[in-house]
């Protein structure tokens, strides 16, 4: 049996060990929750066009946080929403976490496994698609957007999130100096708010980037062990490289005093088709 990888655009290594649940994600979010803003799913779900009958395909779905989220919005849109991840684990949570924040809307909540590279829908099939922090994880991010274009309905939404280049660079550079023969894999550069723009321009006619401003300001040094400790190259490190990490952490919070403050980059693109023969 061929050895899974733990690179980040790896299929296999995404399904069966970083997203095989929502463990390690939940560690990365936590940082966020706890000492940003805190908001970003409603920031997201306060974008969609709300309305009755609204054709909803999420790419890369995680544990259904948006979905949690907009039910809290409550806008009373009863949407008919599909779910796809390339995680069974994913895609399971995504779907009871979908189903009951929107029982009182009267969603329909459908979900599977799929390859956002090659989705299982015909054309046209959408009016929304979201697809969050998650195309940078394929091969050929291009090779996604054109397939959301593809089963994007005419006058449809796309809503497309990413990060900018350089975004917790700190946390790279603790990451830099713990692992310092670690080759980068490059998958948070392979679509980013400046790399990402103009392949979307490829595809829309129209794209609009909206900026999500929020730094963090940590307190808590196991806070940032359990963030890098989630994925490559601190995902199942061993005692030693651990010890490193908590050195280097532990410096740099002195170095700031007793906080580190990390800069964030994120955001959102807007992305829409023509509207021929759009749905009303």
């Amino acid at each position: 049996m061929t050895p899974i990888s733990d690179r980040l655009d790896d299929p296999a290594y995404l399904r069966a060990v970083q997203y095989r649940d929502a463990s390690n994600l939940d560690a990365r979010a936590r940082l966020h929750r706890r000492y940003g803003r805190g908001d970003w799913m409603e920031w997201v779900a306060a974008r969609l066009p709300w309305r009755d009958g609204l054709r909803v395909l999420e790419l890369g779905c995680g544990p259904g946080w948006l979905w949690e989220a907009a039910g809290r919005r409550a806008p009373g849109a009863a949407l008919d929403l599909t779910l796809t991840d390339l995680s069974p684990g994913m895609a399971d949570q995504a779907i009871g976490r979908a189903g009951v924040a929107g029982a009182t809307a009267g969603w329909t909540v459908r979900g599977q496994v799929a390859d956002a590279a090659a989705l299982p829908f015909a054309d046209q099939s959408f009016d929304v698609v979201v697809a969050c922090h998650m195309l940078y994880h394929l091969p050929d991010p291009a090779a996604g957007v054109a397939e959301i274009a593809r089963v994007l309905a005419p006058g449809g939404t796309a809503l497309v999130a990413t990060n900018g280049e350089g975004t917790m660079g700190e946390l790279t550079a603790l990451e830099a100096e713990v692992w310092p023969d670690h080759p980068a894999d490059g998958v948070s550069t392979r679509f980013s708010l400046q790399g990402g723009e103009p392949v979307l321009r490829a595809a829309f006619p129209q794209v609009t980037l909206e900026r999500y401003d929020d730094d963090l300001l940590v307190t808590d040094p196991a806070d940032v062990v359990a963030y890098i400790a989630s994925s490559p190259p601190g995902a199942g490190a061993g005692p030693d490289a651990l010890e490193r990490l908590w050195a280097a952490t532990r410096a740099a919070f002195a170095a700031g005093g007793g906080t580190m403050r990390i800069g964030k980059d994120a955001g959102l693109f807007l992305c829409r088709r023509d509207g021929g023969g759009a749905r009303p």
